[in-house]
């Protein structure tokens, strides 16, 4: 009997034994999981401030972006502006009005200058590297995101009001002697001005300039180019073709300030 007692003594004890093992071990794996989960929460926390500093310093080139952007565009509507205003005085000129200017030299400025281009750009870089890099996500604002892909993916510099073919700068280049294209030139060419907050030149025309062309040749040659109806044609197709792209320019900069007041908006928060 003493033996049977002792032999479950023996049992109870090596149960207890194994009792306080497995809760240990228990212990153990929880302090492990737990130690786990730690080290998630941090690593995801780390992550996710690294990806909102990404976040803001993307946010802040885009922002820097679109306001070059808006320089741009506005330089682009001043420069198409004037253009407009030569080709509506040298259009009055081939029409032969009452209103047009007497004075033939005059006359063959707007002519001339009526002809300018200027090539259109955009300030996209860091839009192409989100793309490109794959991290347009990072934008966590889907308003911000959807307005910056609606406006960059369709390019208004492929408009086709900038893909017409400019036919009266070519026509009335291989028609306008070329020493009075070169005193043109060199007397009323492009002006470039530096934009004070550092975005680079904007491109204008000058509003007045003075040239060294003989008023009695400068008639004559008026008269030639007056009575040329494909010319007169070529006109009338530019200064309508103009006239769109103005108000397509408008339209982009409405565009783009709702974009630049959303950035705004984000890198204050």
């Amino acid at each position: 009997m003493i033996k049977f007692f002792r032999h479950i003594r023996k049992n109870l004890l090596m149960e207890n034994k194994s009792g306080k093992y497995f809760k240990y071990a228990i212990g153990e794996i929880v302090l492990v999981v737990i130690g786990i989960l730690i080290a998630l929460q941090i690593n995801n926390w780390n992550q996710n401030r690294i990806s909102k500093e990404l976040e803001s310093q993307y946010c802040n080139r885009l922002l820097e972006d679109v306001r070059e952007e808006k320089v741009i565009l506005q330089g682009l509507l001043n420069y198409s502006t004037q253009v407009v205003s030569h080709a509506k005085n040298a259009i009055s000129v081939y029409e032969n009005s009452p209103d047009s200017n007497p004075n033939p030299v005059d006359n063959l400025i707007d002519m001339y200058q009526a002809s300018q281009i200027m090539d259109p750009n955009s300030a996209e870089s860091t839009y192409r590297e989100l793309i490109a890099s794959g991290q347009i996500n990072l934008i966590q604002n889907d308003r911000l995101k959807t307005a910056l892909i609606r406006y960059y993916e369709v390019d208004w510099t492929e408009s086709i009001l900038f893909k017409l073919t400019n036919s009266y700068r070519k026509n009335l280049r291989g028609k306008m002697p070329d020493p009075i294209q070169t005193e043109i030139r060199s007397k009323c060419g492009d002006i470039f001005i530096k934009y004070k907050k550092g975005y680079g030149f904007e491109v204008v025309l000058p509003k007045t300039c003075e040239v060294d062309i003989d008023a009695t040749f400068a008639q004559s040659v008026v008269d030639v180019l007056s009575k040329d109806e494909s010319l007169k044609k070529d006109l009338r197709y530019l200064i309508g073709n103009e006239s769109s792209k103005l108000q397509s320019i408008n339209a982009v900069i409405v565009q783009l300030e709702d974009l630049i007041s959303q950035l705004e908006t984000i890198n204050i928060d």
